[in-house]
């Protein structure tokens, strides 16, 4: 017999021992989820499922702008924020006009950034960040995945029927 507190607790282990790089991916593939569910919602004349899929959206955009670092990651990171930046006002409005073209044109930003996170070798965020506390610098193939690290490790939260990073709930 399954115990479900088991469960939680392994789907938690899980994502908490993540390589920073698959939980990107993660994130980034359940915002585009989200976004493309929106879409139908606005099809069925959903507005509540809309809204709810339209909010986690802007939760894991908000989360993944929170954990980029301007310091490190200069030009990069100010790129990604103008384009997270963006996809965020699309949501938005989105919420407002119920225009499925706001969604689209999220999907159409976000997906490129997806593939190149697709791309990135596991580990290379982690090397960059083992770099950066022995203060040498990052090798110039790491440099650009440091620009935007993933969130902080997910802290214990309410059992959910998938993982979660924080409050944003991701499928493993």
């Amino acid at each position: 017999m399954l115990n479900p507190q088991g469960l939680e607790q392994y789907k938690q282990d899980n994502v908490s021992s993540m390589p920073r790089e698959k939980l990107v991916v993660l994130l980034y593939e359940r915002l585009i989820s989200d976004l493309r569910d929106s879409l139908a919602d606005i099809e069925k004349n959903d507005r509540l499922a809309m809204t709810r899929n339209i909010n986690h959206a802007t939760r894991i955009i908000s989360e993944l702008r929170l954990a980029l670092d301007h310091e490190i990651g200069g030009e990069i990171a100010r790129n990604l924020d103008s384009l997270y930046s963006y996809a965020f006002s699309e949501c938005l409005q989105q919420l407002v006009d119920r225009n499925p073209a706001h969604a689209r044109n999220a999907i159409e930003v976000l997906s490129p950034l997806l593939e190149a996170w697709r791309q990135i070798p596991v580990g290379t965020a982690d090397r960059a960040a083992r770099d950066l506390a022995r203060g040498t610098n990052p090798a110039p193939e790491t440099q650009k995945e440091t620009a935007a690290p993933a969130p902080s490790r997910p802290q214990a939260t309410a059992p959910e029927t998938t993982p979660t990073v924080g409050s944003l709930s991701v499928s493993a």
